[in-house]
């Protein structure tokens, strides 16, 4: 947590987590926090404030409780339902941060919870180790081969207050941490040729920066291979009364297609073209839609001509005859499309069950590129063949 020069506003770092089918809601709170200033974490480490946009199911609430535990004090929570709730949230926010006694208090009574009631003497820190330190990112200054023009400096992740590149930040699997220092450690398999190999098993989300809101993914990795995969959403069986479903507004519409554009290039590691897609996005979705029109063709342009970009998503297919790329594009398309009036057609969704299929055989890298250009729906198929069938043109694109 930090203070403004003035000292009169505490600037928060905002860990957001998504209920499934509250899409529009994170992006409007994203919006006015980014026009506030305050950051958008990505790690419980880096976080004062965790908010839960829409209800959760009690699967996700767990998770949530997890994630709360790893934030450090002083720190907030709460729960987001409404758009017309953000202000009064973030108010709430800043004034629980600021209050100290009660900071304390509940920091100390955290600790007995943990100690079983022992004296707290006996496990109090160093004095030199006692503040929390955040190391920078050693990737959070990334740059796309492409970014030529250093006019994006203006539009970067610090508009946005978050930095969300690249496959590294994978930080936030949820999964049973029994290795040394919380790092699983890896099984061992034969291979083919009979010597036994490390498998390593991994949990992605529900809670992961660019990650679709409520979906667990396993995997098995031999190697940087992904072997065996299962996935499945959180509180499948739950309502979801959130706000991507049914008729929206252009505003809407465009604003949710540019924020799943974003994810494809926040986890292809281009956080410039990322960056520039979300404040477009947040136009889009506080009103601005002429701005928001005179920015995205530009934009749609620069993204349609990257080299680098068409390199590294060359054969990641979501679809038969369908690749990340074209999604990513599709996706700007559409937004540009209802920004003008025009009504465009919905992007076709992916079953929970349909992942495994199409991350199978990949990297994680890969996976999370594909991952990230799919609309998923937690229906499951039941045409099992087809799923089969399907299996083999996805591995290798």
């Amino acid at each position: 947590m930090g203070v403004s020069a003035g000292g009169n506003r505490t600037l928060m770092h905002v860990l957001l987590v998504e209920a499934p089918g509250n899409r529009a809601l994170r992006i409007g709170f994203e919006a006015v926090t980014a026009a506030a200033g305050h950051v958008l974490a990505i790690h419980p480490a880096e976080s004062d404030v965790l908010l839960v946009c829409g209800t959760p199911g009690p699967e996700l609430h767990t998770v949530i409780d997890r994630v709360w535990d790893q934030m450090p004090y002083p720190k907030h929570r709460a729960t987001l339902t409404s758009p017309d709730e953000i202000t009064a949230v973030l108010t709430t926010a800043q004034k629980a941060l600021a209050d100290r006694g009660a900071q304390r208090s509940a920091a100390r009574e955290n600790t007995i919870d943990h100690t079983d009631g022992q004296d707290l003497d006996d496990h109090e820190p160093d004095d030199e180790h006692s503040d929390h330190e955040h190391p920078d990112d050693e990737h959070s200054s990334h740059e796309h081969p492409d970014d030529v023009d250093h006019a994006d400096a203006d539009e970067s992740m610090h508009d946005h207050g978050m930095t969300m590149g690249g496959h590294e930040h994978m930080s936030m699997d949820h999964m049973s941490m029994s290795g040394p220092g919380g790092y699983p450690l890896a099984d061992g398999a034969d291979d083919r040729d009979g010597l036994e190999m490390d498998v390593l098993h991994r949990r992605l989300g529900p809670v992961l920066p660019a990650w679709p809101a409520g979906v667990v993914l396993d995997v098995t990795l031999a190697g940087d291979t992904i072997t065996v995969a299962s996935a499945a959403m959180v509180d499948a069986d739950a309502d979801v009364n959130g706000d991507d479903h049914g008729p929206m507004e252009p505003g809407n519409v465009a604003s949710i297609a540019l924020d799943q554009a974003a994810q494809v290039l926040a986890v292809a590691g281009w956080d410039a073209a990322a960056a520039r897609t979300l404040r477009i996005r947040d136009l889009a979705a506080t009103g601005r839609r002429d701005q928001a029109r005179e920015r995205i063709r530009p934009l749609h342009r620069r993204i349609e001509r990257s080299v680098m970009l068409r390199w590294s998503l060359r054969g990641l297919q979501v679809r038969p005859g369908v690749d990340v790329r074209t999604v990513l594009l599709g996706r700007l398309e559409r937004a540009d499309a209802a920004l003008n009036g025009r009504r465009p057609e919905p992007e076709p969704a992916t079953t929970v069950d349909e992942i495994p299929a199409l991350v199978e055989g990949r990297d994680m890298g890969s996976a999370r590129l594909v991952v990230a250009a799919l609309t998923v729906h937690p229906g499951r198929r039941t045409d099992t063949t087809h799923q089969a069938g399907t299996a083999k043109r996805h591995h290798h694109g």
